[in-house]
């Protein structure tokens, strides 16, 4: 018993040996505990400090190259992925009047977010058509197209940098007029049978920002027989950081909207010129204008409740025949159904304001509509002229519809998008680029 008792304690003497040397270790480990803490208690007030917010958006370009020239390029090259080579090489090519800039379109707006931009003349054309007594053709139906620029996209930035895109950018031109006959009652600018152009890329593209894409090479729509289109997409990224929080964030706010109008080639020179996107979207391009004395065609100025949905309107209401039934003796036809169009400029947004007050996300669709007269769609033989019997109005829309967050007192550029011409049509030579502002 006692070899036995004297065996048990020097086993639990072994034992204890072993636990304190074992002791050291875990002190050896100890210190790794306390480092990770103290990264943790650094990390904490670095929550507090400056946030950064990103905007995301893309800019389309349709470039009208002369044949010989693209098929020259693409027989002593490889076209590429990044087509940035190519686009600042294209650039020359408008130079040297072997290319040209006929259209460009650009809206702002947040990752995982649609944002649409679109500038239009809305066409209201016959759908179906009946014989009159005259032997003419009575529109009985009416329909509508869009003919301009319209950009939907919706980009996803990675987390390894580069941005999804997936849009569909669309340009539609009107081509003139292909009766199935010849008509007597009809004048030069009816419309009867009217023939739309369209171009439109359906796809999804990842890019590096700043990176161009070459999405397209199509037929041109105003110059077919000598020149096709180059279609060129790249993501802008706006990224900027918020302030130091308020005491007391605020619970109000303002809006300001300004719609500038600058040529086309100038818009196009400061976007090529590869300045820092941001500061580029967040108040550069602004300053741009300002200096080139580009005209500012209109404010608005929206005081605002955070969390409350604002709208403000300044629009005169058109009333339009839809339907229209003939006269059994060749005479006017008489209206019988009725639609209404407002003309002006409406602002609807929905605005919340962060809580160090600093930036506001704010979702907008501000509506810029102007009327150019009327289309003549029939016409009735009176006192031995040919007077417009059914006539339809021209309307013209530019709106962007999108999300973006705003930082405190910067002028941030939202859109680019194309006025109408003295006739309510596309107008290539011009651009107007809208800012939206945030302050308290």
């Amino acid at each position: 018993m006692k070899a036995i008792s004297a065996l048990f304690l020097a086993v639990l003497l072994l034992a204890g040996t072993s636990l304190d040397a074992q002791e050291p270790a875990k002190e050896a480990n100890a210190p790794a505990d306390p480092f990770v803490k103290e990264k943790e208690k650094k990390a904490a007030p670095g929550g507090n400090g400056p946030t950064t917010h990103t905007n995301a958006g893309l800019v389309v370009q349709y470039i009208d190259v002369k044949r010989e020239r693209w098929q020259h390029w693409l027989a002593e090259n490889e076209v590429k992925l990044d087509a940035t080579p190519l686009r600042k090489e294209v650039e020359t090519w408008v130079a040297a009047g072997d290319a040209k800039l006929s259209e460009s379109s650009l809206v702002m707006g947040k990752s995982g977010q649609r944002a649409t931009v679109e500038s239009v003349r809305f066409q209201i054309y016959p759908h179906e058509q009946v014989t009159d007594p005259s032997g003419q053709s009575f529109p009985d139906s009416i329909e509508c197209r869009n003919v301009g620029t319209t950009t939907e996209v919706d980009l996803v930035l990675t987390s390894d940098g580069s941005v999804e895109v997936n849009f569909a950018p669309e340009r539609v031109t009107y081509g003139g007029e292909t009766p199935p006959r010849e008509e007597s009652g009809v004048r030069d600018g009816d419309i009867r049978y009217p023939l739309f152009l369209t171009q439109k890329a359906t796809t999804q593209v990842t890019l590096d920002p700043q990176q161009w894409g070459l999405v397209g090479s199509e037929t041109s729509l105003e110059m077919p027989e000598s020149h096709q289109t180059l279609i060129f997409v790249r993501p802008v990224l706006h990224r900027f950081e918020e302030s130091a929080a308020n005491e007391e964030a605020p619970s109000q706010g303002i809006v300001s909207f300004t719609w500038v109008e600058m040529s086309h080639k100038d818009f196009n020179t400061s976007l090529m010129k590869g300045n820092d996107p941001s500061s580029w979207v967040g108040g550069g391009l602004i300053k741009e204008a300002e200096a080139s004395k580009a005209e500012v065609i209109e404010r608005r100025v929206l005081f605002f409740r955070s969390g409350q949905r604002c709208k403000n309107e300044t629009i005169s209401e058109h009333r339009y025949a839809t339907e229209f039934v003939q006269s059994e003796d060749g005479s006017f036809a008489t209206p019988v159904a009725w639609e209404t169009r407002n003309v002006g400029v409406t602002v609807e947004i929905d605005p919340v304001v962060s809580p160090g007050g600093n930036v506001l996300d704010l979702n907008l669709a501000p509506e810029f509509s102007s009327f150019w007269g009327r289309d003549v769609l029939h016409r009735v033989l009176s006192d031995g002229e040919w007077e417009p019997n059914v006539t339809m109005p021209r309307f013209y829309t530019m709106q962007p519809i999108t999300q973006l967050s705003l930082p405190l007192n910067v002028p941030v550029f939202v859109a680019a998008m194309s006025p109408p011409d003295d006739k309510g049509w596309t107008d290539p030579s011009r651009k107007v680029l809208l800012f939206v502002e945030f302050s308290h």
